[in-house]
């Protein structure tokens, strides 16, 4: 169906009427409001009040537009993109359609399954280089069947027993390839509809395989096979049109197949058609979109093992079928609170693959019984073993898992809903992208996530733009679309970031396929440009290359918002609830019943081998260990900041490897993993790491065996899969290696910040689990306020540590700060429990190398002008100068008191939201500055922030410093510095210290994370509303950790420009751009001009805001507004 025009619009009211339904909507860009009538088949369209649509087709002058069954479309929930197949599948049964999408099943593989996928491949590869000799399949056939050797060894089959079974099966594509490849159709190629009717048709060019297409016009997204261009011969003449191609290697065929080939003639209608320009229709004051100029005709459906071949054309009746029944699906997809019913049809729900969770969801959910499923004692059999107190426990956490996961699913519009350059601002995505030339690689031997890299820049950089600055780092999961409206080109994960690049692993080649060629007509000769062509019969040419386009494409790369890891999650709650999975029960027992654990009088003997001994572990550290060895089901480790945590689980994983026993580590983040593992990189013990190559610490990488590498041999992957160690995420527990064995142990970093349906998925792998953690620290990060009102943020951890304290080990002998920081936590959270691990742990200060070099920042008579030295610090002496105070080495903690620099110390409020202290960005950046000038490295010294638009200034003042650690809270856990600075932000006459600074464990971090050095700036008149603020202000003043800034603090002191600064390692800092960015970030925010001597002469003392700061500098602006 061509689409003529869309507007996107949202549902104000609703009218239902005997024989339609008439929506008042509001078009979003103008809020103009329309009238649309739903008739015949839609009238039952499930539309709420305050839902998007979209509506293709025409509003007449009045603002009205009908949809009936012979004219329109409405698209309802259009951001949620429903698959083609899902579809197809939801006409036999729409439970199931639904529960594909809210529970990601770990079904066993199965031999249909995998040869599909196989011969799929082997197509794609063949229909590419048009290559179909026995040569070219065979060696197609060898190298898939290694890219496939873990499938493979997964159902029990040998490579060259797959490889014989595949050759036979090829030879339906080579007899297939014979007919149908040619530039003009042979006599025997013949096609027929679904109508009886005949024609004929050659493939004479291919222009992309395996196409995936998101359409938010029409709601749907698929996976194409293979887009190809066919002459079409047929009685009302021949044409050259461009098709969708959808291989089916089963034996049987259906109508959800058709379903599914037609929607993708739509799918790519929306990806070859001219993209349509906003445009403004002012005689009826609405919004509405050109038409796309391009309908594909029909897709070719073609299944091997029977050699039928049809030609599948989109009918009005069909489409308008399937297009409502997208819509139904999409609104419980939306509302996730609810669930289609059960089919009861007692054949086809006991052969179903989803019968599992459709039974859990229908007992637990539904009050279901045997009766009410239609399937009587099956489905008995399956749920007898639930009570009540399952129900309860799982309605909870599936509620909660609900809740989190509308927060998360709101991101996924901005894709179409927001250029890129607002997406941009955001931190979430970077537009106007070219691909670096030359920059194309291709390996084919890597998992297909990863197949093709590429480097990307930007077309039009600005001055101060960098890639190192956002929300898209390191393995992020990403999404490439053009500028032109056309989504999802490729999927893949960001490899390396740097200032002026950012490079990429993707799942398909980015090159103009949708390049229209010399002689196009919409209708009768759709060519475009493809990566195989035959040119003349039996003669291939390539037309493009994916390094050299046809014409330029500028790109966007967007965070990928749209994996469904909340999918894998709800599976952790199914399978905690089913009968027969193992250790499903003893969890059920000791989670849901919260029966308290046992542990054995005596704990078993164990060895730490050669790399440690008993001597080298402390109390708590053999207290750890030795209830470890002693737990029958679990046991509890809490560290608390510096305790040496990761040390501690590398103990423990070396004695339970003493004992072979078998450990599953797993942690939330990869970079905890990986800390514990280097821990253990000299005890030459096999270790199995999973996950994506590219988020594996290096080091790591050259001694553990990389589960993100391709296998070699059947011998190396059994090798693997055996090893006694595996370490992977807690998201990561889908790999197969989970179907081959049970571990004996497994162990839990980072527990503490794990939602417990989270933590389910990598416990019930194990006969014990060890969590190990601190709920003193920061708990789940969860983001639905209602969520957390009702507990998502409530960690397994601190369930049953506060359940069965008996159950917990403490670690309290920290080795990382000082007595008189640690005193901080000590006294507010930890009720005096932390310890100092040896004396001279507690006594240690900073280090101050050469405190002489602070004269370089401070005045002399000579350059200061008459009557301003009250302005100016002119020695760098104790008592005179509050910079040589706070760097003095007895100054250890410290809070720096600004409310003496009101009202230049106050916070910013920008837009609203965003909240910035200018002030304490420059007091901080001169710490920094001077601790850098006595001789301390920058690699040395942390920043912490409580808000994101402060990290931002901050950042951009010390551009130049980037050994200099600048981040969160939340991103320093786990992580400490010699000299810690902590920027409080808040200061304000109505004592508002907002929601951040009250999460007192949130606090804790920020004051646990420095050795020998804490200095806190804040206000002290404003921080003093809160009560645990307060309470540290009082604990700080009675230990005489406090200093009142003068008022000049701000203006006080010289610094130079930056390049003529040294670094703590004696060296120059920075370049020629940093220097200049650096003139302007400290030069005009409290320092005047430069007299004679070269040095700055102080400004006039005055109020310090935001233009004081930011000055006329955009780019600076942009960052400070639009960091949250």
């Amino acid at each position: 169906m061509l689409a003529e025009k869309v507007s996107t619009l949202s549902v104000e009211k609703m009218y239902t009427f005997l024989s339609c339904q008439v929506l008042s909507i509001q078009c979003e860009r103008t809020k103009a409001i329309k009238a649309l009538t739903l008739r015949q088949a839609w009238v039952e369209s499930p539309c709420t009040s305050g839902s998007y649509v979209h509506v293709v087709g025409d509003f007449d002058r009045y603002g009205q537009c009908i949809v009936d069954n012979s004219q329109n479309l409405l698209i309802l929930h259009p951001d949620h993109l429903i698959s083609s197949t899902v579809v197809g599948d939801s006409l036999t049964c729409t439970r199931k359609a639904v529960l594909q999408d809210r529970v990601k099943t770990t079904s066993d593989p199965n031999q249909a399954m995998i040869y599909g996928h196989m011969l799929h491949e082997i197509f794609q590869e063949a229909l590419k280089a048009n290559r179909w000799d026995d040569e070219f399949m065979s060696t197609c056939i060898e190298q898939t069947c290694s890219r496939y050797l873990e499938a493979l060894f997964e159902i029990s089959i040998e490579q060259t027993m797959a490889a014989d079974q595949l050759k036979a099966r090829a030879k339906h594509l080579q007899a297939w390839a014979a007919i149908f490849i040619s530039k003009t159709p042979r006599p025997d190629a013949v096609i027929r509809n679904r109508n009886g009717g005949k024609g004929l048709m050659s493939v004479n060019k291919l222009l992309e395989v395996e196409e995936h297409v998101w359409s938010p016009m029409y709601g749907l997204k698929g996976n194409i096979d293979a887009t190809i261009q066919i002459r079409l011969e047929e009685e009302d003449g021949a044409r050259t049109l461009t098709v969708p191609f959808e291989l089916k290697t089963g034996k049987h065929s259906s109508n959800a197949h058709q379903a599914q080939t037609a929607l993708y003639s739509l799918l790519l209608s929306d990806r070859y058609g001219e993209k349509p320009r906003f445009v403004y229709q002012a005689d009826y004051d609405a919004n509405v979109y050109l038409a796309l100029d391009v309908e594909i005709a029909c897709g070719i459906l073609y299944y091997m093992q029977s050699s039928e071949i049809s030609s599948i054309r989109s009918v009005r009746r069909e489409l308008v079928s399937m297009i409502v029944q997208r819509n139904e699906l999409a609104s419980f997809v939306r509302n996730r609170t609810k669930l289609p019913e059960m089919l009861r049809a007692a054949y086809t729900c006991g052969k179903c693959y989803a019968q599992t969770p459709c039974f859990i969801y229908h007992k637990l959910i539904d009050d279901g019984t045997g009766e009410t499923s239609g399937v009587g004692e099956k489905f008995d059999d399956v749920v007898r073993h639930l009570n009540a107190a399952h129900q309860s426990f799982f309605r909870k956490w599936d509620l909660l898992l609900t809740k989190e996961e509308s927060d998360i699913v709101k991101f996924r519009r901005e894709l179409w809903s927001m250029q890129s350059s607002e997406r941009e601002k955001v931190g979430r995505c970077f537009g106007g992208l070219i691909v670096i030339p030359n920059s194309f690689q291709e390996n084919a031997d890597a998992p297909k996530a990863h197949r093709f890299r590429y480097s990307l820049e930007k077309q039009e950089p600005a001055a101060n733009f960098t890639f190192t600055e956002s929300q898209i780092v390191l393995g992020e999961p990403i999404v490439i679309s053009d500028e032109r409206g056309h989504f999802a080109l490729a999927n893949g994960f960001v490899t390396g970031v740097r200032r002026r690049r950012i490079e990429v692993t993707v799942d398909r080649r980015l090159h103009n396929a949708r390049a229209r060629k010399k002689g196009f007509d919409p209708e009768t000769n759709q060519v475009f440009s493809g990566i195989m062509e035959i040119i003349e019969q039996d003669k291939v040419s390539a037309t493009a290359t994916p390094t050299q386009p046809e014409e330029p494409v500028i790109y966007r790369l967007d965070k990928d918002e749209f994996s469904n890891g909340m999918a894998l999650v709800r599976n952790n709650l199914i399978r905690l609830m089913e009968k027969d999975v193992f250790g499903a029960h003893a969890l059920r027992r000791l989670i849901v019943d919260l029966t308290p654990p046992t542990f054995n009088a005596v704990s078993s003997h164990y060895s730490l081998g050669d790399m440690a001994t008993q001597d080298a572990l402390n109390v708590d550290q053999r207290a750890a260990i030795e209830k470890v060895m002693s737990a029958k089901d679990y046991a509890l480790v809490l560290g608390m900041p510096g305790t040496g945590k990761t040390t501690t689980i590398a103990h423990i994983i070396r004695a339970l490897v003493g004992q072979g026993k078998s450990v599953l580590l797993t942690s939330y983040t990869h970079s905890a993993v990986d800390n514990i593992l280097l821990k253990l990189k000299a005890d030459k013990m096999g270790i199995f790491r999973l996950g994506a190559t590219a988020k594996v610490h290096h080091e790591v990488q050259e001694f553990a065996d990389l589960g993100g590498l391709p296998m070699k041999s059947i011998e190396e992957l059994k090798a693997c899969y055996t090893r006694q160690v595996v370490a992977t995420t807690c998201l990561g527990i889908n790999h197969p290696v989970f179907n081959q064995r049970i571990f004996d142990y497994c162990i839990v970093d980072e527990a503490s910040q794990i939602t417990l349906p989270v933590c389910l998925g990598p416990i019930r792998m194990a006969k014990k689990f060890i969590l190990v953690g601190d709920h003193f620290q920061l708990p789940p990060l969860v983001q639905n306020k209602e969520a957390i009102e009702g507990g998502l943020d409530v960690s397994l951890f601190k369930t049953l540590s506060d359940q069965h304290p008996t159950s917990v080990t403490n670690l309290e002998h920290q080795y990382r700060m000082c007595e008189e920081i640690m005193t901080l936590s000590n006294t507010l959270i930890y009720n005096g429990r932390l310890k100092c691990g040896t004396e001279s742990v507690a006594r240690r200060s900073t280090h101050i190398p050469n405190i002489g070099a602070l004269e370089q920042h401070h005045h002399t008579a000579q350059t200061v002008g008459t009557g301003r030295s009250r302005h100016v610090c002119l020695s760098p002496s104790r008592k005179l100068c509050w910079i040589r105070d706070l760097l003095d080495a007895t100054t250890k903690a410290c809070f720096v008191n600004t409310d003496a620099l009101l009202p230049q110390s106050r916070e910013v409020l920008e837009h609203g939201s965003r909240i910035t202290n200018p002030c304490e960005v420059m007091l901080t950046s001169q710490i920094v500055e001077s601790l850098i000038t006595v001789g301390i490295p920058p690699t040395d010294i942390g920043i912490v922030a409580l808000y994101r638009s402060q990290l931002a200034l901050m950042r951009q003042s010390l551009r130049h410093r980037s050994g200099v650690e600048m981040n969160t809270a939340d991103k320093f856990q786990g992580r400490d510095k010699e000299v810690v600075l902590l920027s409080l932000v808040r200061s304000n006459e109505q004592q508002s210290v907002g929601e951040l600074l009250k999460d007192w464990r949130r606090v804790n971090v920020a004051l646990t994370r420095a050795r020998t050095k804490l200095l806190i700036l804040g206000s002290k008149s404003t921080l003093i509303g809160n009560e645990l603020l307060k309470d540290l202000i009082e604990l700080m003043s009675s230990k005489g950790w406090w200093y009142d800034l003068p008022k000049n603090a701000c203006e006080g002191h010289v610094f130079e420009d930056a390049g003529t600064q040294i670094s703590g390692k004696g060296s120059l800092e920075p370049t020629a751009e940093a220097v200049s960015e650096r003139k302007t970030a400290l030069g005009s925010a409290g320092y005047g001009k430069e007299n004679q001597t070269g040095r700055r002469v102080p400004a006039k003392q005055g109020k310090l805001d935001m233009k004081a700061l930011l000055g006329t500098r955009p780019v600076l602006r942009d960052i400070v507004n639009d960091a949250s």
